[in-house]
């Protein structure tokens, strides 16, 4: 009896593979939301990425009136230096890759999350935990965790254009 993984790699079974690349790259936003994750993002965000925009969290905007205290907007800042509000950035995104390296961005991770899974985004986020060992990695992870649909944790920077590459961006 032959397996199924030698069934799949048979030449019958060939005749069903796509030897061509996606004519659709996937269209990706990766969001630092404190200063050590834009640090992490600095060096990889010139190197040649498809679909990928790389931006900073400048501000949530509180909804006032009552509410103080309660993100309902973020604002986000390119590489160029261009502001732009979080609805107009995720306009044309396939995929959201948050990263963090301190629990700084618990709000805007909420907002950002929230805003992805009304629209169908997947919304990944990316914990770069940092040599000295310190709390930063713990609290960016319990900021995260409620709206990533997946949550990877990095022992180093090295590993993110590795995992944006893993992810199409």
């Amino acid at each position: 009896m032959i397996s199924e993984s030698a069934r799949a790699s048979s030449a019958a079974e060939a005749r069903f593979r796509l030897d061509a690349p996606n004519s659709h790259p996937r269209v990706t936003r990766i969001i630092a939301l404190d200063p050590a994750a834009e640090r992490a993002i600095g060096s990889i965000a010139g190197e040649d990425w498809t679909g990928a925009r790389f931006l900073t969290l400048v501000a949530t905007t509180p909804a006032g009136d009552g509410l103080e205290g309660v993100p309902i907007d973020v604002t986000l800042r390119d590489r160029s230096g261009r502001e732009g509000m979080l609805a107009e950035t995720l306009a044309a995104a396939d995929a959201v890759v948050m990263i963090a390296g301190s629990g700084a961005g618990a709000k805007a991770a909420a907002v950002i999350g929230g805003a992805c899974a009304a629209r169908g985004i997947m919304a990944t986020g990316l914990v770069v935990a940092s040599s000295d060992g310190d709390d930063d990695a713990e609290r960016a992870l319990h900021s995260l965790r409620p709206h990533a649909s997946m949550l990877v944790v990095a022992s180093g920077v090295e590993y993110i254009p590795e995992m944006l590459s893993a992810l199409r961006a």
